[in-house]
């Protein structure tokens, strides 16, 4: 399977404002048409695993909500 191919498989069942490419490590990134508050790109990446795939952000959104935060630790209602 060449490179292309998941992300091209994934791609066909994506609305347009989503992007798909093969992802500097492994897998895919998925581009979304999300920002985080400050302005960053929200990026999923889908990972094979056999004859499964997982969708991650890599620990992301919680990274930055964590970053929010002066104590380092995160409200009930975050």
């Amino acid at each position: 399977m060449s490179p292309g191919e998941p992300c091209a498989e994934i791609a066909r069942g994506l609305p347009p404002l989503f992007t798909c490419a093969p992802a500097p490590q492994e897998g895919v990134r998925i581009r979304t048409p999300f920002l985080y508050p400050d302005g960053g790109v929200a990026d999923d990446f889908a990972i094979p695993r056999g004859e499964r795939w997982f969708l991650t952000d890599h620990g992301e959104a919680l990274g930055w909500l964590r970053m929010q935060s002066a104590r380092g630790r995160l409200s009930e209602n975050q």
